[in-house]
């Protein structure tokens, strides 16, 4: 290789270099904060329950007959005066047993037929208008696959007597030992809806929703409706967070949800988190950075968070950019063995152990059995996964939309 290539080639890898670097760098710090934070906060104590709160407890279903007995069973089982809370299910487009197993178990069912408009949303907005004449202080929402902890009811209560006015309970996986892809996704729910919650309202910030274990004071949904967007959940926080209304996580609130056994099974739900993941940020960011900068109704921090929250990639793709990074840091220190590309893979192994640590960290604070630390030997094809997913939706957006997830009773299901 002559002199003049060698230039261009190490001009090159180190320009390729920097720019992994700093799309990396910039994620790995927002991670790095809320890892330290996280990890340096005592367990918080629970509040003390009053028992004072009326609940209504909302359960969207479709097609659920294969779990939904077991889930109303929870709610039923919770340590909190039965008197003071009520479970509704809305069998939306049911064509299975849904309804009969949870009128069975003993929730009051509101069956919805409206098969142009399905969705989440919707059928939270109609059966708003069911529940007009119940008279309640909080409405909390439950997915039909769900089982509650008995102390859930009791955990929202107290914080919402601590001046919540809109909470997220600890939503976890069930049997983190069914398979690898399952502890794999109990490691990101780790991170996702533990730490970083935990982390975020430690600064000051709202902890954001998760669709599952989510409970909101009357008169902060007054006037709201659910919208049928891909992750109408993480929209609605935001519509909360710019009318001034910050959500606290509540650990000790815990219910775990049965996850896909396989990661093909859980294509649909990806697909629409990180469809709907782009399609928030181009809805909120502007916003959120002119918030950021003026500072109206929220502290500038507050803003501030929720835009590293939004502009954060998952954490396969934080790992991609991280390998990347790493490697054509390496390439260029040699083939110009300088200070500056020293810096940048010194920089990029920074942050690829800012995201490990990360990952053990959340692990180590929900107490994962061994089985979820050995499905991280799997995480290389997870990552692969993750990007081939992600390539597909680029292409093809518009073929994105809701879907139910299969469960893992639905085969062999005879009602």
């Amino acid at each position: 290789m002559t002199a003049e290539r060698q230039v261009r080639v190490a001009r090159l890898i180190n320009g390729a270099a920097c720019i992994a670097g700093a799309a990396a760098a910039v994620p790995s710090a927002y991670v790095a904060l809320l890892t330290s934070v996280a990890a340096g906060k005592p367990r918080t104590r629970a509040h003390h329950s009053s028992g004072s709160t009326r609940f209504v407890v909302c359960m969207p279903a479709h097609n659920e007959a294969t779990v939904i007995e077991r889930s109303v069973g929870a709610l039923y089982a919770q340590r909190y005066p039965s008197s003071m809370f009520s479970v509704h299910v809305v069998a939306d487009n049911c064509t299975d047993g849904t309804v009969h197993v949870a009128a069975r178990a003993g929730a009051t069912v509101h069956e919805r037929i409206d098969p142009q408009n399905p969705g989440k949303g919707p059928a939270l907005n109609w059966l708003a208008t069911e529940l007009a004449e119940i008279d309640f202080d909080v409405l909390v929402v439950i997915d039909a696959d769900t089982v509650a902890d008995p102390g859930f009811l009791a955990a929202i209560d107290g914080a919402i007597a601590s001046g919540a006015s809109a909470a997220q309970g600890f939503y976890g996986v069930e049997d983190p030992h069914g398979s690898t892809a399952v502890g794999l996704r109990f490691a990101a729910i780790a991170c996702r809806h533990h730490l970083r919650p935990l982390a975020r309202n430690a600064l000051g910030a709202s902890s954001g929703l998760y669709g599952n274990g989510m409970a909101f004071r009357t008169d902060v949904l007054h006037g709201r409706r659910w919208s049928n967007h891909l992750i109408e959940d993480a929209e609605f926080q935001i519509e909360l967070l710019l009318d001034g209304h910050l959500v606290a996580y509540v650990p000790d609130a815990m219910l775990r949800a049965e996850m896909p056994e396989t990661l093909d099974g859980s294509r649909s739900q990806n697909e629409r988190w990180e469809l709907g993941r782009i399609q928030i940020a181009r809805q909120f960011l502007p916003i959120l950075i002119l918030r950021a900068v003026t500072g109206r109704r929220q502290p500038r921090r507050v803003y501030v968070d929720a835009i590293a929250d939004i502009v954060s990639p998952p954490l396969s793709v934080q790992a991609l950019l991280d390998l990347t990074a790493v490697a054509l840091a390496t390439g260029a220190v040699m083939v110009r063995p300088n200070r500056q590309n020293r810096v940048l893979l010194c920089s990029g192994l920074v942050s690829s152990a800012a995201l490990v640590a990360h990952v053990l960290v959340a692990l180590r604070l929900v107490g994962a059995p061994p089985e979820v630390y050995r499905s991280l030997r799997s995480a290389p094809r997870a990552v692969i996964w993750k990007v081939m997913l992600l390539t597909r939706i680029a292409r093809r957006p518009d073929s994105v939309t809701w879907t139910r997830t299969p469960r893992n009773a639905d085969e062999g299901n005879t009602q």
